[in-house]
């Protein structure tokens, strides 16, 4: 059999067993990137997980599922980079994020064999486009000086980082920096590092292996107790306790 045939067979087994997932369900994760909330994004992968069981139990066999997966997260990958463009994202660098993807996709070959890792491949994406349509919201909501305060932050998690130091990066005294931060966040410099810092916590929780004392040293807490209290704090849970919910 041809790859034209086989591929025939697959959308045409496909199209009489609705292997697909719904606009309805495609609509959340639109309007997560819109929003640029990756936290939504992860809410909704994990609300949907069950798909990846429900495409294999349609499928005439574990190829074949695997092989709709590889296709279905071709076609998704065009999908979220089209709605980041018509959110604000800059052509480039949507198109870039949706190559790098397809790339992955096309070097794993056949390494990658589980429906999960390719689900997990798209939500990385639409996860990694909510992350810049944030970028892009905050930029257009606030301040030039606000916007550079907190892109020096994000770049500088992993380092101690100190109020004279984001004062003067932006030629302000730390007073007023501080009150720039108040006025238009309504949190002080401090809730706000703490805040990206739990963001990028969570999200190496989710994506890699760390132990937590690696993740809690990248991010520059003082203490791996310290960490896991203030994680604990913020999130209802301990560092282990959120990896294990997520698996």
């Amino acid at each position: 059999m041809s790859n034209r045939q086989a591929a025939n067979m697959i959308l045409s087994r496909t199209r009489r067993n609705q292997i697909y997932l719904p606009y309805a369900k495609k609509k959340p994760y639109f309007e997560a990137i819109a929003h640029g909330d990756p936290e939504a994004v992860s809410r909704l992968a994990e609300k949907n997980r069950g798909y990846t069981d429900s495409l294999a139990d349609k499928c005439a066999s574990q190829e074949e599922a695997i092989e709709k997966m590889r296709y279905g997260s071709v076609g998704a990958a065009n999908e979220l980079c089209l709605v980041a463009i018509q959110s604000g994202l800059l052509d480039m660098v949507a198109y870039d994020l949706r190559d790098e993807m397809i790339e992955r996709l096309d070097d794993a070959g056949t390494e990658m064999r589980s429906l999960e890792e390719y689900y997990d491949l798209v939500h990385d994406l639409a996860s990694e486009y909510a992350l810049r349509m944030s970028y892009v919201i905050r930029e257009k909501k606030y301040s030039p000086r606000l916007v550079r305060m907190m892109t020096y932050i994000k770049e500088h998690l992993g380092e101690k980082i100190e109020l004279a130091e984001i004062a003067e990066h932006v030629n302000v005294s730390r007073t007023y920096a501080s009150a720039i931060f108040k006025e238009e966040l309504g949190i002080t410099i401090s809730e706000f590092i703490l805040r990206e810092r739990m963001y990028e916590a969570k999200r190496m929780l989710r994506e890699t292996d760390l132990p937590v004392a690696e993740i809690s040293s990248r991010l520059a807490f003082c203490s791996q107790s310290y960490f896991t209290k203030r994680f604990t704090e913020t999130e209802g849970m301990t560092p282990l306790e959120y990896r294990r919910h997520q698996e």
